[in-house]
């Protein structure tokens, strides 16, 4: 996400039109016979118009394995559909009213001057306890699942993924998911991931996600989207899912409520919640704390990749200094490379407060130093992102030492030559103008 602090517009209204029961006849001269109670049920939101999503047949959830290099030539696990050639017309949409333009975020407070380097924070502040009673999660109905595409380019030679990417009911992103499709669409790409900001529990940052009443409403977008890009893009559902210490029950039993392609770890200091706890020292000490965290979610084993994971340079962008933090920061990838989960080159980087992708070149050496995998997103929250900046991506990537960048689907990872995924843009690009 964005690290700008911008307006807190009005939350996403769901348009969702609903009809005026129409009163039964009253019985005439007969006295209705007493019923039993029913029990309580849990009372379902309904969709968008033509947006019905079907609960699959239940399933034990598979244990995640450690992710598993695919080359492009594999046939995918499961048996892919041939694209329809005409993409078919988008049902009718849910509208979300944009919000406003953001508004520049105010200047940070100068915290005291940084404390030494030092490997590992001496003293790891408190996690934060779990919520005394576990919230109720309401049960939601799952997209359905999508046959996987079939690898390889496609005849406009697209072949890569924007794996980050939101839409309004964050309440900070603008455009309608179909608006997503058609730039990924101009800027050749084979598909797209959303990765939406998750709901939390106890009111965690409300400002920036959607609600709990809103999750179902998202796996509707998402498929909106997928069905009206059938045969032209393959869009598939992700979600952003924050780590923050105390919660990891809730996001846990979050990823198991729907057929996930991609689940992407963050952790967001700008968090109020975070602040209030984690900002008690030096800034330096800070941005340990927010490393400490880093490596811990991916230890956590929820996630599939840790999203732009230098992102603590915004907090006192004039103050950052690598060198300062870097045997933290090297001690923070030695266990997140040890978990085989990946790590993301966020090109938005490049619109935040310290103009830089997230991680930087020097970081991502040591990424590359590591053998930690690799993804590219975009983390769009207006349409014309998709895709941004990453021929630039790839290139530093390929001066860092990658050969390869990655995407997932059904959970699994799938790795590229940085080589085709180059060629493959500029192909499809010209293909698609």
């Amino acid at each position: 996400m964005a690290s700008k602090t911008k307006a807190k517009p009005a939350p996403a209204k769901k348009a969702l039109a609903q009809k005026k029961p129409v009163p039964a006849k009253k019985p005439a001269a007969k006295k209705p016979a007493p019923t039993k109670a029913a029990p309580k049920k849990v009372v379902k939101k309904s969709l968008p118009p033509k947006a019905v999503v079907k609960k699959p047949a239940a399933k034990a959830p598979a244990a995640k394995t450690k992710p598993v290099a695919v080359k492009p030539a594999a046939a995918p696990t499961k048996s892919a559909t041939k694209p329809v050639a005409k993409a078919a017309k988008p049902a009718a949409a849910v509208k979300t009213p944009a919000p406003p333009a953001p508004a520049k975020a105010a200047p940070a407070v100068k915290a005291p001057a940084a404390a030494a380097p030092a490997k590992k924070p001496a003293a790891p502040p408190a996690e934060v306890a779990a919520p005394a009673t576990a919230p109720v999660v309401a049960e939601v109905k799952k997209a359905p699942s999508q046959p996987l595409p079939p690898p390889g380019p496609t005849k406009s030679g697209a072949l890569f993924y924007d794996s980050h990417m939101h839409t309004p009911l964050c309440k900070h992103a603008w455009g309608e998911p179909e608006e997503y499709a058609q730039q990924a669409v101009k800027a050749g790409l084979k598909g797209i991931i959303f990765t939406c900001h998750c709901p939390m529990p106890n009111g965690f940052w409300p400002t920036v996600r959607m609600s709990e009443s809103e999750f179902e409403i998202y796996l509707a977008l998402v498929q909106r989207a997928a069905d009206a890009f059938k045969g032209k893009l393959d869009v598939r559902l992700g979600i952003e899912s924050e780590y923050y210490p105390g919660c990891e029950e809730y996001i846990a039993a979050l990823h198991k409520r729907a057929d996930f392609h991609y689940v992407l770890g963050a952790v967001h200091w700008q968090a109020k919640e975070y602040l209030n706890k984690y900002e008690t020292g030096t800034i330096e000490n800070f941005r340990r704390t927010y490393f400490e965290h880093l490596a811990k979610s991916a230890e956590s084993g929820l996630y599939d990749c840790v999203a732009h994971p230098d992102l603590v340079k915004n907090y006192h962008p004039d103050s950052w200094c690598f060198a300062i933090v870097k045997n933290t920061v090297s001690g923070a990838l030695d266990r997140i490379a040890a978990t085989g989960v990946a790590m993301e080159l966020n090109t938005s980087g490049l619109n935040k407060s310290y103009s830089e992708m997230n991680p930087g070149n020097e970081m991502l050496r040591m990424m590359a130093d590591r053998k930690i995998p690799i993804v590219l997103g975009s983390d769009s929250h207006k349409a014309v992102r998709v895709g941004e900046h990453f021929v630039t991506a790839l290139n530093h990537l390929t001066e860092a030492g990658y050969e390869n960048v990655s995407y997932f689907l059904n959970r699994q990872r799938i790795d590229l030559p940085i080589s085709e995924v180059l060629a493959s843009l500029k192909k499809a690009a010209d293909h698609n103008a």
